[in-house]
């Protein structure tokens, strides 16, 4: 008898060990596919000035390699991790990072004019700032319910929590972050249910502080000239920037000029491990290996959405939600840089672009959705042998409601779990 129950316990703990394996795979594979075409790109964009500054080719990609492993690391312990706990560290983490934000206008370096990283550059807290605001947004959100209609309970606060992160981080000042944040930001206040003047007022006070801070602020004000010279005249008004970001896309044609083969890397292009990496993209592996890299982007905002309809309760839909829009907005910011169809920016690309401080963050984003993802398998799996069960996905999807923007509340009351 003895015998039989340890037998019964050995085999439940092997299906507990499964059923924590149990998370969104394609969303993994989409990440670890755009990890190794980042790896190959900071490779090849870095190993000259490696090679040259420190007497050592690999030198960049060593430093990106540690960045990887401390995300993988920080993917792991996530894992390790029941999400909801994040909404009791929400405001810890909040604060921290306005702690980390005002420390850098303090102590941080200042660098091409602008002072956005501690420890020699190292440590950038805007990168952070992205996704503890969205965790501690999402959090906020989610206890709403039907008074996030109430400007008082809704717009006036919600302004505040993000003005405050972006304020500190416009006076750095890096306009581009801010308003990638305050983009995503405003995407779950939308999604989370606030009515449509609420969306117009905040929206369009926003934009027009970040229209009045890209026209007086002279870095922002010089490239928002570049770039209206180049729509008059294309071939004599572009940015030098510009221009070699074009001239790299012309060279690599459908297939690229070869992995490692690409020539504008070398001095042409400022940034070209950075900002302009998805141009050297293009040269080296053409506009196939181009589109390619963006059909992978295309699966992560799939499997994010996906994951966030499967998610058990508002915060983790919001969360999901907000961690996809902000990985997702950020790419399409880079690719639309690169590609001239907006000004320049400075935004790196996810997963390509060298900056360990940018992928440090986003992994832990992409530990979030694994973790959300994880949840709702687990809940499904408890879930499935009870007589009359909905599938988590339609219950989400019967709260959530998406597409119709009408009276009802699009989230359950904090504390309503399905």
């Amino acid at each position: 008898m003895a015998g039989n129950v340890q037998i019964i316990r050995r085999k439940s703990s092997r299906v507990q060990s499964n059923l924590k394996l149990r998370f969104d795979y394609w969303l993994l594979l989409a990440v670890v596919a755009l990890l190794i075409v980042g790896m190959l790109m900071v490779f090849s964009t870095t190993f000259d000035d490696g090679l040259l500054i420190y007497k050592d080719s690999t030198f960049f990609l060593k430093r990106q390699f540690l960045s990887l492993g401390i995300g993988v690391f920080g993917i792991i312990l996530l894992m390790q991790v029941d999400y909801h706990k994040l909404r009791d560290w929400s405001i810890i983490a909040l604060v921290g990072t306005l702690v980390a934000l005002i420390g850098l206008l303090i102590l941080g370096e200042v660098s091409f004019g602008a002072t956005r990283g501690l420890s020699a550059g190292s440590y950038q807290p805007s990168e952070l700032a992205k996704l503890t605001t969205i965790i501690y947004v999402a959090h906020w959100l989610s206890t709403k319910g039907d008074r996030i209609k109430d400007v008082t309970y809704g717009l006036i606060p919600f302004a505040i929590i993000t003005g405050v992160v972006c304020f500190l981080i416009v006076i750095q000042p890096d306009l581009s972050t801010a308003g990638l944040l305050a983009l995503t930001c405003l995407t779950l206040f939308f999604i989370a249910g606030a009515e449509m003047k609420q969306i117009v007022v905040g929206g369009g006070m926003a934009g027009g502080v970040f229209l009045f801070l890209m026209l007086t602020v002279p870095y922002a004000r010089q490239r928002v000239d570049d770039y209206v010279a180049a729509l008059k005249d294309p071939i004599e008004g572009s940015s030098y920037q510009l221009r070699q970001v074009l001239i790299a896309f012309g060279e690599g044609g459908w297939l690229g000029v070869g992995l490692g083969e690409g020539s504008q890397k070398f001095g042409p292009l400022p940034a070209a491990h950075t900002d302009g990496v998805f141009a050297i993209l293009g040269e080296e592996v053409g506009f196939v290996g181009a589109v390619l890299v963006m059909a992978l982007f295309g699966l992560l905002l799939w499997r994010g959405i996906r994951v966030a309809l499967q998610a058990r309760d508002s915060f983790g839909f919001l969360l999901a939600i907000g961690v996809t829009c902000w990985l997702t907005f950020q790419a399409l910011m880079n690719i639309a840089v690169v590609t001239a169809v907006m000004p320049f920016t400075g935004i790196p690309l996810p997963f390509l672009s060298y900056g360990g401080s940018s992928l440090v963050s986003s992994l832990l984003g992409i530990g979030l959705l694994l973790n959300i993802s994880r949840d709702a398998n687990l809940t499904r799996s408890v879930q499935a042998p009870r007589r009359g069960a909905r599938p988590v996905a339609e219950s989400v999807r019967e709260n959530f409601d998406l597409w119709r923007r009408d009276r009802r509340s699009h989230l359950p009351r904090s504390g309503r779990r399905r």
